[in-house]
């Protein structure tokens, strides 16, 4: 009876602690999984984002305009939150290319044309750590795009992404 009455008296006061000292605890972190310092560096880099939504999938994209960001990209990141994204802004459209040099996790690639309409995804591309730059695979797209969204490994296939889809942002 004691123990009980000892279980209970810890519970209720794991709860009190919590609601005083937890006001800015939410369970979205565990969905962007470890931070490391370099993740959490990026993750605040993303406060100036946008939002793009592709039928179910919605994500706050960082946005790459200029030819050092677009080189970049996401490259030396341990992880992306599972909500988060890369949109790459091409001045015009082109069979733009995009490999995994420096990549630490799988992305889906999505080609997006000037409409606005995905022209071609690349599903699970994963890093490819152990090779050097010329053995690197290089992926392109079956048409002409003027943008580029890469998202955590998966989210095409489980968001039904198809080409032809509009894209919002």
């Amino acid at each position: 009876m004691k123990k009980d009455l000892a279980i209970i008296g810890g519970l209720f006061v794991v709860i009190i602690v919590l609601v005083i000292f937890g006001q800015g605890f939410t369970s979205g972190g565990f969905l962007s999984g470890p931070t490391s310092p370099k993740t959490a560096t990026r993750s605040a880099a993303l406060a100036g984002t946008i939002p793009v939504t592709v039928k179910s999938l919605n994500v706050s994209a960082t946005v790459a305009t200029t030819p050092d960001q677009r080189k970049k990209g996401l490259a030396n990141l341990d992880s992306l939150p599972l909500n988060s994204a890369m949109l790459f802004v091409f001045d015009q459209k082109d069979s733009y290319a995009i490999w995994m040099k420096d990549m630490r996790f799988a992305i889906d690639i999505i080609w997006i044309d000037e409409n606005k309409k995905i022209v071609d995804i690349a599903q699970n591309v994963a890093p490819e750590p152990k090779k050097k730059d010329r053995e690197l695979t290089v992926y392109r797209p079956k048409a002409d795009a003027k943008y580029v969204l890469e998202v955590n490994a998966g989210l095409a296939s489980l968001n039904g992404l198809v080409l032809g889809d509009p894209v919002q942002f």
